[in-house]
């Protein structure tokens, strides 16, 4: 088959087989992201774009601190207003304490988490005593109510895709909260089915609103009447003046760095999205078949060219012939047994520094030759080596030796 057609129809293969998967994440991909996202730009069900833009609307004028927060939050103003919207406030005792020196010069501070910002509550509390974190409680469907002389309610449900369901709603008992929390200086501002899911206290010449379901704030309920409706009760309590927009703290801290910029990895960025993790597998996959395809020898093949002669060798009986001819026996025994006893600890694992009797009883053991022929090789050595009387005939018979242990050994 002609080479380019091959190729073509790989090609064609490939490609329709990147559609098909294409169209397969296309229809599995719900077109709304349904968790909690709790930014202001996220147009997702929840996400918290129309609750911003609410903000925006009232003409008041907003700060959105993504940096350097103890000196974005400017605590020297009055009349202001420090607003964070998020699952969890993670903050520190020295932002706490910043928060409170902002509420205490005569500002409003609103928290709406899943989670008590016990970092500032606990502050109000004496050493002795402590504070508990909010109870769950399971529901799809839930009424808030405001403390008021019309007793407001608002329904809200859980929605999830295309049905409703159960969700974890965040709250502080009655009990608890009249029993314990207002002798303190908490007080009510609504229930949520009987429990009190928002608060505030005074502090200083401001104060402090928690809300305890940031969930209530975002797209999906503000778009409903009721949603919109509640959240404007709620921002009713805030002041007329700036708003600082906390979006730093939403992020547990250790994930920024000294300046308050996220240090998140884009690798779990990318993996934190459905459709861009099978993304960047569609590309791996791609990548590993156009190595396997690709990598493939695409030029003439090489001739092979002659073996090199290895010169070495007749340099070496070219040297081992004159050091003969002039008599130095001592030095070409001294070379020849340099190379034994390598080949002893390169190919039996031998130690030759130990007592020249082991060794010969070792060499014998691991080269299957008799000891009476390795202990005469070795007399051999220390005749040429050591003797002033050795001549050309007994190095001829240490090379005889030499060369039946190369013959012979295992």
């Amino acid at each position: 088959m002609n080479r380019n057609l091959i190729v073509i129809l790989f090609l064609v293969i490939v490609g329709g087989g990147i559609f098909a998967f294409y169209l397969y994440i296309k229809q599995y991909t719900p077109k709304y992201n349904w968790t909690e996202i709790y930014k202001k730009e996220s147009d997702q069900p929840y996400g918290l774009k129309v609750f911003y833009e609410l903000l925006e609307s009232n003409k008041k004028k907003t700060h959105t601190i993504k940096n350097k927060f103890l000196e974005n939050l400017d605590t020297t103003v009055s009349n202001a207003n420090y607003v964070v919207v998020g699952d969890y406030l993670y903050i520190d005792s020295l932002r706490a304490n910043h928060i409170l020196s902002f509420a205490e010069k005569g500002n409003t501070v609103f928290i709406a988490t899943n989670y008590a910002p016990l970092e500032i509550t606990r502050m109000l509390l004496p050493v002795s005593d402590t504070i508990y974190n909010y109870g769950s409680y399971e529901d799809s469907i839930v009424s808030v109510a405001f403390d008021v002389p019309n007793k407001e309610n608002y329904s809200f449900h859980y929605q999830y895709l295309k049905d409703t369901t159960t969700y974890g709603w965040s709250a502080y008992t009655t009990t608890y909260f009249n029993d314990t929390l207002v002798n303190y200086g908490f007080k009510a501002i609504s229930t949520l089915n009987n429990n009190i899911n928002c608060y505030y206290f005074d502090f200083g010449k401001g104060k402090v609103i928690i809300h305890t379901n940031p969930i209530l704030f975002t797209n999906y309920n503000m778009i409903q009447k009721n949603g919109f409706d509640h959240a404007n009760k709620i921002l009713s309590n805030l002041n007329n003046g700036a708003i600082y927009w906390d979006e730093i703290s939403q992020k547990p801290i250790n994930t920024f760095n000294e300046n308050g910029m996220p240090t998140e990895n884009p690798m779990q960025f990318l993996f934190s999205h459905y459709t861009l993790r099978w993304g960047w597998y569609l590309f791996l996959s791609t990548v590993l078949i156009y190595l396997l395809f690709r990598s493939k020898r695409e030029q003439r093949i090489i001739p092979l060219q002659p073996k090199n002669t290895n010169t070495s060798i007749a340099y070496t009986e070219a040297i081992g012939v004159l050091y003969f001819q002039k008599g130095k026996h001592q030095l070409i025994a001294n070379e020849m047994y340099l190379l034994l006893f390598a080949s002893f600890r390169n190919k039996y694992q031998i130690v030759t520094t130990i007592e020249e009797p082991e060794l010969i009883n070792q060499v014998a053991a691991k080269s299957g030759i008799e000891k009476e022929k390795i202990d005469t090789l070795f007399k051999l050595f220390r005749t040429v080596r050591f003797s002033p009387l050795a001549n050309s005939k007994d190095l001829i018979n240490l090379h005889n030796a030499v060369a039946f242990y190369y013959k012979n050994c295992n």
